[in-house]
């Protein structure tokens, strides 16, 4: 790949928002990731400005009266500004630190690139002259498709990059310089300096890559997953004999993230299904591994794991179910089938399939028809409406306690669920009559 200067086309600034910037700043430019992709022919979605003069404040100040302007990031270093449906990303020169970037309107944009991370990310667009500004020979390693620091410090400064270096190495296919990688193993302990929640942000990048296991095995590589995710390190090598496992745990739980769509809870329930194995394996006469348990024990360190790293205690939860059900086992009722929809709850029935169909496919061994062929019939019943909820019930809390004369309390919740599991048993039973009579049967 050859980089053209002649024929490198950045999309022009509005020239409403140009006029505005002219006013207070002489210096405006395209920089980051944006340059980086347009560079290399990719799509671009939001554009990285860097202006100087203006304090972020201010720039909050004179974009207001024709756009939506506000100060972003943990340390608000950051203005997110939209323009008629588009979004920039508007920063002034700053120094990088474990804490973030620290705005410094006076540094030269020169200063600032070398304070990046990457040199492929310190390339500027100079909007004014139309000239690309490149200090750190950034078109070069562009060019020749290799990830280099800007300096022998840049992990110091932020470690975090460590997490980038990886998710970007995989993202555009990029080999990582060697003097990069060295630098970064050596602050791979670093890491532990960085805030919780820039972790789980980048973390997060990683795990909606196309195939999140490259930029995975590069953190176990470079040292960061041990310090990030120690669990997961656990289970480099340990193997898994005699059942439907052709890998090593570890090699297994990559194989099953790549196997899910781009999706945060499928994607991060896939790669703490199996976490706890190595804690759990026993080897039985037969020469087979097993690994009782391990799915509670998982669970558990799924849960706590993302709260730790500020992903929604929502998506904790869901991941720590999935975890938790994803060795069910298949039912041969109907009235079974009822149960298992009842005990997953239909909005998490597809993220488990999907989990399961990944986990198989990356067994090695796995009966994969025998899943879809479960999974078509669970659906089969769910189309039929059986009642799953007290919800569903047909009559609700007012008639049970009208029926025993009884005030609100646990003991309306407690027969509304002995009629749930009635009906389940068998949803004929789901008629206001029906259920009065089972009340007073049981209840009166």
């Amino acid at each position: 790949m050859t980089i053209s200067q002649s024929k490198i086309k950045f999309k022009p600034l509005p020239r409403k928002v140009l006029e505005v910037l002219r006013s207070n700043a002489n210096e405006i430019y395209y920089v980051g990731g944006y340059v980086r992709d347009v560079l290399l022919g990719l799509p671009t979605q939001d554009r990285d400005i860097l202006v100087r003069g203006p304090k972020l404040t201010e720039l909050v100040e004179i974009l207001s009266p024709i756009g939506r302007a506000e100060l972003v990031g943990k340390s608000f270093n950051l203005v997110r500004f939209w323009y008629k449906g588009e979004r920039f990303d508007i920063v002034v020169p700053s120094r990088r630190t474990p804490a973030g970037s620290i705005p410094e309107p006076g540094m030269s944009l020169i200063d600032d690139l070398k304070c990046r991370d990457f040199t492929i990310n310190a390339i500027a667009w100079d909007i004014l002259k139309k000239q690309v500004i490149d200090p750190l020979k950034g078109l070069e390693d562009l060019e020749n498709r290799l990830l280099r620091a800007t300096g022998k410090n840049a992990f110091i400064d932020d470690p975090l990059r460590i997490l980038r270096m990886c998710r970007l190495a995989s993202k555009l296919g990029f080999k990582i310089d060697d003097g990069t990688f060295l630098a970064a193993k050596e602050c791979a302990n670093k890491l532990q300096t960085v805030f919780k929640e820039r972790i789980g942000d980048e973390f997060g990048k990683i795990m909606l890559l196309e195939k999140p296991s490259i930029a995975l095995k590069c953190l176990h590589e470079v040292g960061a997953l041990e310090v990030i995710l120690p669990e997961l390190s656990e289970c480099v090598g340990v193997s898994q004999p005699g059942g439907i496992h052709a890998y090593d745990v570890f090699e297994h739980i990559l194989r099953t993230v790549d196997e899910t769509r781009a999706d945060l809870l499928v994607r991060f329930a896939a790669l703490f299904h199996d976490i706890t194995k190595p804690r759990h394996k026993i080897i039985g006469d037969d020469g087979r591994a097993r690994f009782y348990g391990h799915q509670e024990s998982s669970a558990k360190v799924a849960s706590r794991w993302l709260k730790k790293f500020a992903f929604s205690h929502k998506l904790a939860d869901n991941v720590a179910k999935l975890v938790r059900l994803h060795m069910f086992t298949h039912a041969q009722t109907e009235k079974g089938i009822r149960r298992f929809i009842r005990k997953v709850g239909e909005e998490l029935l597809e993220p488990l399939f999907e989990l399961r169909f990944a986990d198989t496919k990356a067994q090695g061994h796995g009966d994969l028809e025998a899943e879809i062929k479960y999974k078509n019939r669970v659906y089969e019943v769910l189309s039929k409406k059986p009642p799953l909820s007290v919800k569903d019930l047909a009559i609700d809390g007012h008639d049970v306690m009208r029926i025993l004369g009884i005030p609100p309390g646990k003991k309306v919740g407690e027969v509304l669920n002995f009629l749930l599991e009635k009906v389940l048993e068998d949803p004929k039973l789901n008629e206001k009559e029906k259920l009065e009579k089972l009340i007073i049967e049981n209840f009166g």
